[in-house]
């Protein structure tokens, strides 16, 4: 099972304008660790959807208030992200759709995952099965 890295705290606030998913896209590719991207794609949906499908555990209070969604955003390349520093796959990154706070991510098989049959080495197998509704 895999754990959602907390990267920030929330802030408190109400749904609201949401940011668009070109501006979460252009915020994920330029997150510390990430280059060379082959692909990468956006979906907006409630945190608890996110949850359900990725099967993460997370705090309580990672949660954003009410039913305010989130972007997941998943990211294929050159990717720096977890704690071995070892090269992963893929990564997914969530974020607060209001404010654009980095909620936490997922980070992908590393080369030796991948090569032992550990998970998806392009892509997140899961990624199909998220919501999207934006």
């Amino acid at each position: 099972m895999a754990v959602v890295l907390v990267a920030c705290a929330l802030a408190a606030c109400s749904p609201g304008a949401l940011i668009g998913r070109d501006d979460v896209l252009k915020k994920a590719s330029r997150e510390k660790g990430v280059s060379n991207l082959d692909r990468h794609e956006a979906k907006l949906m409630l945190w608890d959807q996110f949850l359900q499908v990725s099967k993460v555990s997370a705090n309580p209070s990672d949660k954003p208030p009410g039913k305010q969604r989130v972007w997941v955003v998943a990211e294929a390349g050159t990717i720096r992200v977890g704690s071995s520093g070892g090269r992963q796959h893929w990564a997914i990154f969530v974020y607060n759709a209001v404010t654009g706070s980095l909620i936490g991510f997922v980070p992908g098989p590393t080369d030796q995952e991948a090569s032992a049959g550990s998970g998806s080495a392009q892509w997140p197998d899961y990624w199909e099965q998220f919501p999207d509704s934006s």
